[in-house]
């Protein structure tokens, strides 16, 4: 299999995230339809648990850092 560049790549995972978006925003409406959660709680727990990761270290941080 030849070796993807680096843009042929980029695309890829930029796909996989607008899949992976679709999934999420598709999870979250049907929480929001059956009650089970509203906009403003799902925004609000979207932002503690952002914060809550700041300035801790991800593992993106570890499995990417430069050499």
């Amino acid at each position: 299999m030849p070796k993807q560049s680096k843009r042929d790549r980029t695309k890829d995972l930029a796909e996989e995230l607008d899949v992976f978006d679709t999934m999420l925003s598709s999870l979250v409406e049907l929480l929001e339809e059956k009650g089970v959660i509203t906009e403003g709680e799902y925004e609000k727990r979207i932002k503690q648990k952002s914060e809550r990761a700041m300035g801790l270290t991800s593992y993106r941080d570890i499995q990417f850092k430069k050499k």
